[in-house]
């Protein structure tokens, strides 16, 4: 089973640089609202399409609005044999240092 971390834990996967990649799964409109410092946006609706670009190598952290996106995404990658983190709840209950607006 894939890990669920809360909202305010991210800060240290954004700190320490683990080797991470950090995936916004919302519209590039919601992305550019506000997004985690370092995240890419890969929209939900292309899932389809960047499943197969992403890094192997790499911890891969998701979050969408509400985190229902970002548990389904992370339950199929998981089956392909990816390592992924679900943030729980989605990025609404962020409150950190590392919101970037835009």
């Amino acid at each position: 089973m894939f890990k669920t971390i809360p909202v305010w834990e991210v800060d240290q996967y954004i700190e320490n640089n683990e080797n991470v990649m950090i995936i916004d799964l919302r519209t590039p409109f919601s992305y550019q609202r506000g997004h985690l410092k370092g995240a890419v946006n890969l929209p939900y609706e292309q899932y389809d399409i960047w499943k197969k670009q992403l890094p192997r190598e790499k911890r891969l952290i998701f979050y969408c609005s509400r985190g229902g996106q970002s548990m389904m995404v992370c339950r199929h990658l998981e089956a392909m044999g990816f390592y992924v983190i679900n943030l729980a709840n989605g990025i609404g209950y962020y409150k950190g240092k590392y919101m970037v607006r835009g």
